[in-house]
């Protein structure tokens, strides 16, 4: 598995909002550090399958890890 679809991705958040306890509070300056990195490039995400579901972590190595 490389990417999730948007029906994944939105099943990712759901499952952290609510494992956070419902609410998640982002403030304006992390929004866009993540929206607009100071390096001028976007992260990546590395995704991999395990035996009971998935794993997703940042790539912040190579384009290509994404």
């Amino acid at each position: 598995m490389r990417y999730l679809s948007d029906v994944n991705l939105r099943a990712v958040l759901s499952i952290l909002v609510a494992r956070e306890g419902g609410t998640v509070d982002i403030s304006n300056a992390d929004l866009y550090s993540a929206i607009l990195p100071g390096d001028g490039r976007g992260e990546g995400f590395a995704i991999e399958e395990t035996g009971t579901g998935i794993r997703i972590s940042v790539a912040t190595g190579s384009p290509g890890r994404q």
